[in-house]
């Protein structure tokens, strides 16, 4: 039987992509860099490489957080740019970034009231994501949150799930399931850990990783149908 749910927040039920790209046309716009498709594909791989460095241990998030502006202007030619500066701003930005993926809240609701345990599990900074959980108004439906800035460790790391089950006594390996969007850090990091996992994929993603879901979903309100049928 599941009781324990441990989701991940950005594109899983936050709308990540939503809140980094106003963050992006607005930080683009004050330093005068023209908010095109190619800037932002090119930030976007500069962004996700180093997120994928640090999901394999390779780099930490402050060197995440000192290299992404300065890469991405070393790319497009605009090192007269200040990187550091763009950084601070765009994680100001980040941190009024409440959009909601389209049924988070009905999705958390129905699961509180049939008495899941509902745990978030992310990584990310603990400002920005405590902050985002309160003014989008999904923060009481958790009864648990778990930031990786906070415990020291980032997904998919085991010490990540460490932290969580040493502070959850009631949830074992049997009754928790992982659910997120991320390939490489919620599958990968549940699926090591001994969990089941749920693939939320939101947007038809072709699977190139080799990694294999317990299940996956395309919406939310089909997540709902389906955890509430492994009770």
């Amino acid at each position: 039987m599941t009781t324990n749910l441990i989701f991940d927040l950005d594109n899983t039920l936050l709308d990540f992509s939503a809140s980094e790209d106003h963050g992006l046309r607005a930080v683009f716009d004050r330093y005068g860099i023209p908010f095109s498709a190619d800037n932002q594909r090119i930030y976007q791989q500069v962004n996700t490489h180093l997120w994928s460095e640090l999901e394999h241990g390779h780099i930490t998030r402050e060197q995440i957080f000192e290299r992404r502006f300065a890469s991405f202007l070393d790319a497009i030619g605009r090192s007269d740019a200040p990187g550091a500066e763009m950084e601070v701003a765009y994680r100001d930005q980040l941190n009024h970034g409440y959009d909601r993926v389209p049924g988070a809240k009905t999705l958390l609701t129905d699961l509180h009231d049939r008495g899941f345990h509902i745990l978030a599990g992310t990584n990310g900074m603990a400002e920005t994501q405590h902050r985002r959980l309160r003014h989008s108004h999904l923060a009481p439906y958790f009864d648990g949150i778990f930031i990786s800035q906070e415990i020291g460790f980032d997904k998919p790391s085991g010490r990540f799930f460490d932290a969580i089950f040493a502070a959850e006594p009631q949830a074992t390996r049997q009754n928790t399931i992982m659910i997120g969007d991320g390939l490489n850090s919620d599958i990968r990091g549940g699926a090591n850990y001994g969990l089941r996992t749920v693939w939320v994929n939101l947007h038809q993603q072709i699977n190139h990783t080799g990694l294999q879901p317990t299940r996956e979903v395309h919406s939310l309100p089909e997540l709902d149908t389906l955890l509430v049928q492994s009770a």
